[in-house]
């Protein structure tokens, strides 16, 4: 077993977004990634996809989670289950920061862009 405290995880920042990395092949889990991530107010996330399923739990905030031509509402106590492949972006409509959680069922998790080509991730 291994235990690491979130102030000990290192955050990346992009601009408007914080992303911490908890769980994921790199530190020991063989197959999915657990993300920490905080948009603040009007950022948004690369319209993108990666060929495995996603959970995303919101723990606070308002936003939009676009998919595949669709706005859905989403903030604190919303869970998102996105398919294999399928287009989304998250906006924070609000004015404090969105907050989530990310779990993807791949690690190391490749993401492209609309066209198909690579978005390198930082983290």
């Amino acid at each position: 077993m291994q235990v690491r405290h979130l102030h000990t995880i290192p955050a990346v920042e992009l601009p408007g977004i914080t992303h911490q990395t908890l769980a994921s092949r790199a530190g020991q889990i063989g197959s999915f990634e657990v993300w920490q991530q905080s948009l603040s107010p009007g950022a948004v996330t690369p319209l993108h996809r990666h060929d495995c399923e996603e959970v995303i739990i919101f723990t606070g905030g308002t936003g939009i989670m676009r998919h595949d031509g669709q706005d859905t509402p989403c903030g604190a106590g919303t869970v998102l289950l996105c398919q294999p492949n399928e287009l989304h972006q998250i906006l924070n409509t609000g004015s404090a920061p969105l907050t989530l959680y990310g779990i993807l069922a791949l690690s190391p998790v490749p993401v492209v862009d609309e066209h198909g080509d690579a978005i390198p991730l930082p983290w």
